[in-house]
């Protein structure tokens, strides 16, 4: 079974979103897993086998102990590494302005069908609460609160999104 989610955050959290072996962080590097004895070698997923490391030091390592030594670096392989990195970063940015244009476009609908004005702020809220939540989700608590008269704001709107996550 792979590695959740909520485990490879924790990992990252506790080693400071820093690669443990060059020091380098996010979004300088792709941040990866790595197991500290390899799994090859009979290595578990526990949490105290698992190191935040970066795209590079990850193949570096490969299935290799940390005592086993290794000399030199091939100018293929660092080059390939390097396309790959380019390639992701591409394809990172391509899906953050997809999610922009999403948020943006579903935030003025939302926005159109509020009855009160917004704020800076509740627009703001707004956007992250698109990143968290279905605007449908969203658009249902708007109803709710609109029904209850409480449209100064968001604040009632967020305290049914939390009443309906927490019922999920």
């Amino acid at each position: 079974m792979g590695i959740s989610v909520r485990l490879r955050f924790e990992v990252f959290k506790r080693d400071s979103f820093t690669c443990r072996y060059c020091g380098r962080q996010s979004p300088e590097v792709i941040l990866e897993l790595d197991h500290i004895i390899p799994s090859c070698e009979g290595g578990s997923d526990d949490l105290m086998n698992l190191a935040t490391s970066c795209w590079d030091c990850n193949r570096g390592k490969s299935g290799r102990p940390l005592s086993e030594v290794t000399t030199g670096e091939d100018p293929h392989d660092r080059a390939i590494a390097l396309l790959e990195r380019e390639r992701q970063l591409r394809e990172y940015n391509e899906v953050l302005a997809q999610v922009s244009a999403r948020v943006d476009k579903e935030r003025k609908e939302l926005i159109d069908y509020w009855p009160s004005r917004t704020s800076k702020a509740d627009r703001s809220w707004l956007w992250n609460r698109l990143l968290e939540y279905p605007q449908e989700m969203i658009f249902n608590a708007m109803e709710v609160a609109i029904a209850a008269g409480k449209t100064a704001g968001f604040a009632y709107v967020n305290a049914v999104l939390k009443n309906q996550s927490a019922g999920q």
